[in-house]
């Protein structure tokens, strides 16, 4: 799809839901601004469906125009709801021009009206469903966008809950599971943490081995969020907080067992209650997808040099690896046996007296290994 035509789609379903919010309130003004919103996703929409079949709208054509130029193009079919769209751009116009606020009266049906064009049209002419239109493939390739594609799919073929729970799984996949207390079951291997363990976000309380055997009743529980390093991470990362929280709230909980893709799922009733699920799944799938676009594209302006291993190699194995740049720190463990090239980030001189020591980074059989090692322990 191109680019142009997917941002007029786009468009028009934020304005849609802009305009149900407002079209919900009490008062005389939510209800103008819902009506004016409501119909700038109406032309926002028959605009993009100009663009796709080519009907020549241009700008300062009067609206109820696009129809006859757009019904030219999709002939024997026809836009639906021409008179009630026409009176919507009325009620705009009053609203617009004049000051009329609405009456609530007028404005009844009205989502509902436009919602079936947009279903009916998106889906006939167009040759996808108006729901499924998304950003995904601007969404960095990785686990989440591959488990958002599976959600798309989901939802195109009715399986609501399957599309809810393929969210809640993206979301574990690019936040949740930093949070993850597993690692924390039993003490730490000979030779330093666990990769998992290493760099947790979860709150200082959780990362022990008594909290876990204490609180965690079933998978899901492992996951145990800092709400305030959440929000810190939201707001640095740019995903909308109120947006990410209600995902967060409608969509079940999920664990993932193994990183190669054994899931655990807990089935909460109410969140995969029928009724009103194809209304949640909607908008749980855009939303999502709009969260982790505007997370990459921050990401995308950010400078930093490229990521790649740095070895040395040592004169024997089994070297020792000390808590600090200093030969009188606590050993916090040892390299591997029978390994003597490893993996390193930088080197520092000596937190006390003379020498340079390496930052170790090491990943291997027995753990991770994370610590320093004096310079006279490599070969130069």
């Amino acid at each position: 799809m191109k680019r142009s035509l997917l941002h007029k789609l786009l468009l028009a379903r934020r304005l849609y839901e802009l305009a149900r919010e407002n079209l919900s309130a009490v008062n005389d003004l939510s209800l103008s601004i819902g009506i004016n919103l409501l119909q700038d996703a109406v032309e926002a929409f028959l605009l993009a469906v100009s663009e796709h079949v080519n009907a020549g709208i241009q700008s300062g054509i009067q609206f109820d125009k696009y129809f006859e130029l757009i019904n030219r193009k999709i002939t024997p079919r026809e836009l639906p709801f021409r008179a009630r769209l026409i009176a919507l751009n009325k009620l705009r116009v009053n609203s617009k021009h004049y000051g009329l606020a609405p009456a609530r009266s007028e404005t009844e049906g009205l989502l509902v009206t436009v919602r079936e064009l947009f279903d009916e049209i998106a889906q006939a002419v167009l040759g996808l469903p108006f729901a499924t239109v998304s950003l995904i493939d601007l969404v960095r390739d990785g686990d989440a966008k591959e488990l958002l594609r599976a959600a798309e799919d989901s939802f195109r073929t009715g399986d609501f809950e399957s599309c809810l729970i393929n969210c809640r799984k993206a979301i574990f996949t690019r936040i949740e599971c930093a949070y993850d207390v597993a690692p924390f079951r039993a003490v730490a291997p000979p030779g330093g943490l666990t990769l998992r363990g290493l760099g947790s976000r979860a709150p200082f309380f959780a990362r022990n081995q008594d909290y876990v055997a204490r609180h965690i009743k079933d998978a899901t529980d492992y996951i145990v969020l800092d709400h305030n390093d959440v929000e810190m991470e939201l707001m640095k990362s740019g995903m909308d907080r109120l947006s990410f929280w209600n995902v967060w709230r409608l969509t079940p909980e999920v664990y993932r067992l193994t990183h190669d893709g054994e899931w655990v799922v807990k089935r909460d009733l109410r969140k995969l209650e029928r009724d009103g699920i194809q209304e949640r799944a909607e908008y749980v799938l855009d939303t999502t997808v709009n969260l982790f676009v505007a997370a990459d594209q921050r990401r995308a302006g950010i400078r930093a040099p490229e990521r790649r291993n740095y070895y040395v190699t040592l004169r024997t194995d089994s070297r020792a690896v000390y808590e600090k740049a200093d030969l009188n720190s606590p050993v916090i463990g040892t390299t591997p046996e029978g390994v003597t090239e490893i993996i390193v980030d930088f080197v520092v001189p000596a937190l006390h007296g003379e020498g340079m020591f390496w930052h170790v980074v090491h990943q291997g059989d027995g753990g991770f290994i994370w610590g320093y090692i004096p310079e006279d322990a490599l070969v130069h």
